[in-house]
């Protein structure tokens, strides 16, 4: 047989994931709520298919359900961030860094919850290494547990973000080290 393993950069459920992503994603209430329930329905699909209580699973509602889809048909779902993390040594890298610096596009409610922003500052902060967290926007008054975070689009303007993000991010790390 084949062994497949899911990497969810989040922990969140089955049925949760419309109402998680669906606004990240551009969908209105209306539609998030239509999402909701045909998830709702899908999992009692899965229920009685293959015997599986999707909702059970943590991180079951990663890329927008398809994790728990895949859980149903055998597949294991893992942390994403920890089975990168240790593939690559990262804690390791980390320990003898002076700075780690981090980000994502959008900081939000789901970046603490198993997505690599979220991991590196954890990590960064167990070595008591100097963490700082680059993102393009903060979402409903996201923060980050440790260490310092610069918003790009708070910064610079979203527009200029969005248009040279590469030479932004680099602009902030310098002024971050030399203030």
């Amino acid at each position: 047989g084949v062994e497949l393993a899911v990497a969810c950069d989040v922990r969140t459920r089955f049925t949760d994931a419309a109402t998680v992503f669906g606004p990240q994603k551009g969908a209105g209430a209306t539609q998030v709520e239509l999402l909701r329930r045909r998830l709702e329905r899908l999992s009692q699909v899965y229920a009685e298919t293959y015997g599986v209580e999707v909702n059970d699973i943590e991180g079951s509602g990663a890329a927008g359900g398809l994790a728990g889809g895949l859980a149903c048909v055998g597949a294991e779902l893992c942390n994403g961030f920890e089975l990168l993390a240790e593939e690559v040594d990262l804690y390791g890298r980390i320990e003898g860094a002076d700075l780690v610096v981090t980000g994502e596009g959008a900081l939000d409610a789901t970046s603490l919850q198993g997505k690599v922003v979220g991991g590196v500052g954890e990590m960064a902060a167990a070595a008591g290494v100097p963490v700082l967290t680059v993102v393009g926007r903060v979402d409903g008054g996201a923060t980050v547990a440790c260490g310092e975070l610069i918003s790009l689009s708070d910064r610079f303007g979203a527009e200029l973000a969005m248009a040279d993000t590469a030479r932004l991010v680099g602009h902030a790390v310098l002024e971050y080290l030399a203030p």
